[in-house]
């Protein structure tokens, strides 16, 4: 026996498959429309750390440049002050300038900490490239305490050349920066023990911050790359 179905029956399921359907539409639409707006979200983010990163490696470089001055100082000026090598005054007050010199870098982390604050790292979609990111941006707080642990020795380096010099002290941003009297120099620091155990020490930081922050430019210098490949995408 044919068992009829009202027409009712097949209009109400034919409306709810057709409310299935749009609700369906309706949320993949909405996910599009999300997705799109993260993904010109996240290409704004990643163009803006690309120029802090490049500002970064500029600074880099530039402490790289610094730091190398200072550790050439430091050893020449022990070797001076042992008598092995023989200075004139005016490299005297160069090179006790340069002996100063220590790390300032600053870094540049107001995206990813922008991120962090905001719950947003997951616009950041590569998760290998975010894991490097955030590696990266942790590294920085090292240069904090390499700041510290140089500043201290340069004060003590510059308690000795105030005990025994009178300093100049020019505008910024002329070379050298602090001039000493050579002449008092010679006689008050030459052959001081203290002042080339304090140069040595000096040169070991300088030397061991030159190496991290080679190690931090050539981290920055490939996140640049791998961040630029992404924004062109």
């Amino acid at each position: 026996m044919e068992v009829h179905k009202p027409k009712f029956v097949k209009g109400f399921f034919l409306e709810i498959v057709v409310i299935v359907i749009g609700i369906s539409l309706a949320i993949g639409a909405e996910r599009w429309v999300e997705h799109t707006r993260e993904s010109k979200e996240a290409k704004r983010v990643m163009t803006r750390m690309v120029a802090e990163l490049a500002r970064d490696s500029s600074d880099l470089e530039l402490n790289i440049k610094y730091l190398n001055r200072a550790a050439v100082a430091d050893s020449l000026l022990t070797e001076w002050s042992q008598g092995r090598l023989e200075l004139e005054n005016d490299s005297i007050a160069v090179y006790t300038n340069n002996s100063l010199l220590y790390t300032w870098f600053a870094s540049n982390t107001a995206e990813v900490e922008a991120l962090k604050g905001s719950g947003k790292l997951h616009l950041i979609e590569n998760e290998e490239l975010l894991s490097k990111l955030l590696k990266h941006y942790d590294r920085y707080a090292d240069f904090e305490i390499y700041r510290s642990w140089a500043e201290r020795i340069s004060i003590e380096l510059m308690d000795l050349y105030k005990r025994n010099s009178r300093i100049t002290t020019l505008l910024f941003p002329q070379e050298p920066f602090w001039v000493m009297d050579g002449v008092a120099l010679s006689k008050g620091l030459r052959g001081n023990q203290l002042f080339e155990n304090t140069l040595q020490e000096k040169k070991l930081v300088d030397l061991f911050v030159i190496a991290r922050t080679k190690n931090a430019l050539k981290r920055a210098t490939t996140l640049l790359s791998e961040l630029r490949q992404e924004v062109e995408q």
